[in-house]
């Protein structure tokens, strides 16, 4: 049998023979970050406590929508909400599939949440400590080990330290450790514009072929932001994920 160069990943197909792996079937998708095969959603967990990180959510939002996948927005801890909800509705609700309020505490906003994830093999992904177990713990009637946030540093303690696929009825869900950082990586900066859906009525439209959003005079996307139809924290991240993969792009060649 010819094992992938990578190795076998969470999510891949393969076909057995006597308990041993005799086929590897090829991916129809790999999400480098989330370390998983062939899932047809993200969902990026976030809560209150610890404080998100926006810029890693959208990086993890460039990398589910750059691989074809269908991404949501999962707020934990909707009981703490000191205004996240809000924060969200107005950064995301033109950049991801769907976005999602409930509490694995007393179980809000869960039959919403079924809905969305039947039928679906998706990745939950975000920081430690958000709640990410205990979502997965509630949709599926288990008691994994749950994380919780230091006192001192206020950042989550990682608890999951594997991914793990959980099978329910049309429910197919991989839990994934917590993580801080994200590269992005294999999508070009002249072409990261494509991955914000929130920039599509202006893509094209601007002065310049192939205006790249940042520093180009008569772009449409700027003026769009001055007119507060696109969120200026999301602007302001896209220019700083724009910067990072131009970095690295001039260190590559």
């Amino acid at each position: 049998m010819k094992i992938k160069s990578d190795g076998i990943k969470v999510g891949d197909e393969v076909e057995f023979d006597n308990s041993s792996i005799k086929r590897v079937f090829p991916r129809k998708s790999f999400f480098y970050r989330a370390n998983v095969a062939n899932v047809s959603c993200i969902n990026v967990v976030i809560s209150p406590v610890p404080k998100p990180d926006f810029l890693l959510v959208d990086k993890m939002i460039v990398e589910a929508l750059s691989g074809g996948a269908k991404v949501y927005l999962t707020i934990n801890k909707s009981d703490l909400d000191d205004g996240l909800i809000d924060y969200c509705k107005t950064n995301y609700a033109n950049a991801v599939d769907s976005i999602i309020a409930v509490s694995a505490l007393s179980g809000d906003g869960f039959d919403r949440l079924k809905s969305l994830l039947n039928g679906e093999f998706c990745a939950f992904v975000g920081q430690s400590a958000v709640g990410k177990t205990s979502i997965i713990n509630r949709l599926f009637n288990i008691d994994k080990t749950v994380g919780d946030v230091s006192k001192k540093t206020m950042r989550g303690r990682h608890t999951t330290t594997r991914r793990e696929i959980h099978f329910g009825e049309n429910l197919q869900v991989v839990d994934t450790p917590g993580f801080s950082n994200v590269d992005v990586i294999n999508v070009k900066s002249r072409d990261l514009c494509l991955y914000y859906k929130e920039f599509e009525p202006y893509n094209g439209k601007c002065y310049y072929i192939g205006c790249a959003h940042v520093s180009e005079p008569d772009c449409q996307v700027k003026a769009a932001v001055t007119r507060g139809e696109i969120s200026v924290d999301r602007y302001e991240r896209y220019k700083t994920v724009f910067k990072e993969i131009a970095e690295n792009e001039k260190r590559k060649y």
